[in-house]
């Protein structure tokens, strides 16, 4: 395989094929939603979940979805064995102007590229985070619920983790409860039971969410979802971050609330996660 493979409307191009009247309305607007998937040996981890949420995403935007079919008999037919990043994007045609005036008509983008892994040692010692001064989630906007191709809060938070020397930051909601990571869920471990901020709380749906869900069910680990305020970090037992490219990740620190060098839930949640994993191999 090609360092990266494109694939526009179905055709593999060249990145110098896509020009700006392909792109613009995605580019000037933002008018458009992605997902983003991981293969282990030409299988897609939970390709129908992440089309489900695209589908909700397309729906909530009024955009019109590709067949489901074609998209992934494509990026089947394109990938290799090994882990490979899949990234799918789906926007707007037109019009040039903001209202799109009952237009659903979408272009659709794939790459597919050799999977570069999160460092080993965010998952032996855990990552560091702090709080977000600069961004705070609104519950209440369906924008929270959708993988928008507009990511710049997503890019402010990964500036401020930089900022403040921090591996990722986390981010609150407009009252002041927990919602999620830059880029991913958030979990808590406090005395055998794990916790999570409700959808609520304006967190997206991750696909990994569920799956600790099921893992949890399955080795019967009680799990509850609801509002926390930061200072329920304050006698956590474990933290951890979950998303589709990082699976489950350890949190060693958030800066002035929690820290700890016991990942003792979280490596058993791992192992079980990346078992489920092998069975794609």
């Amino acid at each position: 395989m090609k360092s990266e493979i494109l694939l526009f409307n179905g055709k593999k191009v060249d990145e110098r094929e896509i020009n700006f009247s392909h792109l613009k309305r995605g580019f000037l607007y933002g008018d458009g939603i992605f997902e983003t998937m991981i293969s282990i040996n030409k299988k897609i981890f939970r390709f129908d979940e992440h089309w489900n949420r695209m589908v909700y995403g397309a729906r909530v935007c009024n955009l019109e979805v590709p067949d489901k079919k074609l998209i992934k008999k494509l990026i089947v037919d394109n990938l290799n064995k090994g882990v490979c990043y899949i990234r799918l994007n789906l926007w707007r045609k037109k019009p040039d102007k903001i209202s799109p005036e009952r237009q659903r008509e979408t272009n659709f983008f794939i790459i597919i590229r050799y999977f570069k892994p999160y460092p080993e040692k965010f998952y032996k010692d855990g990552m560091v985070c702090g709080i977000s001064e600069k961004i705070r989630k609104n519950s209440k906007s369906v924008i929270s619920k959708i993988k928008s191709l507009n990511f710049l809060e997503n890019v402010i938070l990964k500036i401020e983790a930089e900022e403040e020397s921090t591996d990722d930051m986390i981010v609150l909601d407009n009252y002041g409860y927990i919602s999620e990571g830059s880029v991913s869920n958030i979990f808590f471990v406090k005395n055998n039971v794990i916790y999570t901020p409700s959808l609520e709380c304006g967190c997206l749906e991750g696909i990994t969410r569920k799956v600790v869900f099921e893992i949890c069910e399955k080795e019967n680990i009680k799990i509850k979802e609801g509002c926390f305020k930061i200072d329920f970090l304050n006698d956590c037992d474990e933290v951890f971050l979950t998303n589709t490219l990082m699976g489950i990740m350890p949190i060693r620190e958030v800066k002035g609330y929690f820290k700890s060098k016991s990942f003792r839930v979280t490596q058993y949640l791992i192992k079980k996660y990346l078992k489920i994993l092998e069975g794609l191999k």
